[in-house]
């Protein structure tokens, strides 16, 4: 019997997929953009609003951590499913930018109380089973479920603007999937609730190991290698949602269908579902598509700058109208991510001393926080100052030899060495 059959036949694999699944019911989430822009918020304000709820995360990380450590793992994860649904609340309720930044602030409340808490939850599982050895295979498969609930939600979305010709009712029927994964959360065994939620480090000690961390050439690689691109996909993914509405509209054989908002909540619907469906067949298959890859730091370098590489050519084609082209680019950016995502976490964990395993993490999640969070006001910015298909490239570069300049740094020393 393979372990694959065996995580099959498994209740708790099912509930932890499960868990994936709704997580990424988020109705709102293909039209995001579309929505602010379209009661007024800048790209630059959008850019300060999705930068304002990474750093809400980062910075309530520690004061979370702490609380979620004397609450338990199921506690904090509820407690994060609540203060989700209090965000969509305020942004259904009051579509101005100032509550919107009350909302994106819940949000990110939210992130961090459920950042890195499932994962702890499924690593304590697989160690009761013996399964430590398939966790990215383990993963893999639960991510591609997770994909596949995103894929899901984008068709269901589409049809709820398609009907309703309303964007801001997504975010009330979003709360549906989030009341019925709190209940999947609170039922878990009791057994997968004691532990740290996460893995949090006092302020002072924090600081003191990251400085200390960041002389290490080999760590600065691997800290390069595991954050740049999902900080780029990160800060940028959404932005992709104006492509695609430019898509629909100019579809002339559907011209004749609704309005142009219902137009766009079907077209929209379908790419995201296309888009998370090869996402999701990528992630469950992500072992046997790499398995010509015996080298995994070469494999992340390689498909982190092809990453870049073809979110920089999204770019390009949109700016010289090649809108298919584009789109095309950047689900190959989805697709790559979702390839690395998987083999992350054992990068980190075979690349790094094994002492400083849980301060690695933190700085992981220190730099890819503050890097999405600028990357986002910066891309925001650039879009309204310029245009989308120009940030893209702006930042896709910038990134890319910011990236090349750190790698020749590492060589460079490492052959002093």
């Amino acid at each position: 019997m393979t372990q694959n059959t065996t995580f099959k036949k498994d209740i708790l694999y099912w509930r932890f997929s499960a868990y994936g699944f709704l997580k990424n019911l988020r109705f709102f989430d293909p039209f995001m953009i579309i929505y602010l822009s379209g009661i007024g918020v800048s790209y630059t304000q959008i850019g300060v609003l999705y930068g304002i709820r990474k750093l809400v995360a980062f910075f309530l990380e520690v004061p979370t951590g702490i609380l979620a450590d004397k609450m338990g793992r199921k506690q904090s994860l509820s407690l994060a499913f609540l203060a989700y649904i209090i965000s969509f609340l305020i942004i259904y309720l009051y579509p101005n930018f100032y509550l919107l930044i009350l909302s994106f602030t819940f949000f990110g409340l939210a992130e961090t109380l459920r950042s890195g808490t499932h994962k702890a939850i499924i690593l304590s599982y697989l160690e009761i089973k013996g399964w430590e050895d398939q966790k990215a295979d383990y993963f893999g498969h639960t991510r591609g479920w997770a994909q596949m609930g995103s894929a899901i939600s984008s068709l269901v979305a589409g049809v709820l603007v398609f009907n309703t010709e309303h964007f801001n009712n997504i975010f009330l029927f979003s709360i549906v999937p989030y009341v019925i994964n709190f209940f999947n959360i609170i039922t878990y065994p009791k057994e997968l609730n004691t532990g740290k939620a996460s893995k949090k480090k006092k302020t002072e000690s924090f600081n003191s190991e990251m400085l200390s961390a960041l002389k290490n050439p080999h760590l600065i690689k691997v800290i390069g290698n595991s954050t740049t691109l999902a900080s780029f996909l990160g800060a940028v993914k959404d932005f992709i949602q104006p492509i695609m509405a430019t898509f629909a509209l100019s579809l002339v054989f559907i011209n004749d269908i609704g309005s142009e908002h219902q137009r766009i909540g079907i077209v929209v619907g379908v790419l995201y579902f296309i888009i998370y469906f090869l996402n999701s067949t990528t992630s469950i298959n992500a072992k046997k598509i790499t398995k010509g890859f015996s080298d995994q730091p070469s494999y992340i370098t390689v498909t982190l700058i092809a990453g870049l590489v073809v979110g920089i050519c999204s770019g390009i084609f949109y700016e010289f109208n090649f809108v298919v082209l584009s789109l095309i680019s950047f689900s190959l950016l989805y697709i790559i991510d979702s390839l690395r995502k998987p083999f992350i976490f054992s990068y980190i964990m075979d690349d790094t001393p094994s002492d400083m395993t849980t301060t690695f993490l933190s700085i992981q999640s220190f730099v890819s926080t503050i890097a999405t969070a600028v990357l986002s006001f910066l891309f925001g910015y650039l879009a309204d100052h310029f245009s989308i298909g120009e940030a893209l490239v702006i930042v896709g570069v910038m990134l890319l030899v910011l990236y090349l300049t750190v790698l020749m740094f590492y060589h460079k020393n490492k052959k002093k060495s």
